[in-house]
């Protein structure tokens, strides 16, 4: 991980996504062009046409029935990197993995900052929902 150590400066915020999804992809694109962070993406397998991605550092763990091994990883990415002031944003992209920290949370928050739902979503498509004068859901 010596590569991840010297791009990452003190302070930064690190975006760690779950799961190669239509959301991740248009996240960790949002998150480079918006913020010029490149996003971490933690997943069992990379698709052949994001291996050179620019704005996305892949991870692959292998799957296991409970998710033990991607809670592992987790943790020794955080670990690894503990030495700088840096804020760890874990956003799930698939419900599997949404699943997966919600049942890992407790373990998990010591080191991440976790998207909510609702945090999730707005991350994922760069709208929010709000109620208008009439009561009226609309999107900004």
């Amino acid at each position: 991980m010596d590569y991840i150590v010297e791009e990452i400066l003190a302070g930064e915020l690190v975006p760690v996504l779950l799961g190669v999804s239509r959301e991740s992809i248009e996240t960790a694109r949002r998150m480079f062009r918006q913020h010029r962070v490149i996003s971490h993406v933690f997943c069992d397998k990379i698709p052949p046409f994001l291996r050179l991605s620019v704005c996305m550092k892949f991870h692959t763990v292998r799957h296991s029935a409970n998710g033990r091994l991607m809670v592992t990883a987790l943790q020794d990415f955080a670990e690894e990197l503990n030495h700088a002031d840096l804020i760890f944003y874990l956003i799930p992209c698939t419900e599997r993995y949404a699943n997966l920290i919600w049942r890992n949370r407790a373990e998990l928050e010591s080191r991440y900052v976790i998207a909510n739902p609702a945090e999730m979503r707005r991350v994922w498509f760069g709208k929010t929902e709000e109620k208008n004068a009439t009561g009226r859901r609309s999107t900004t």
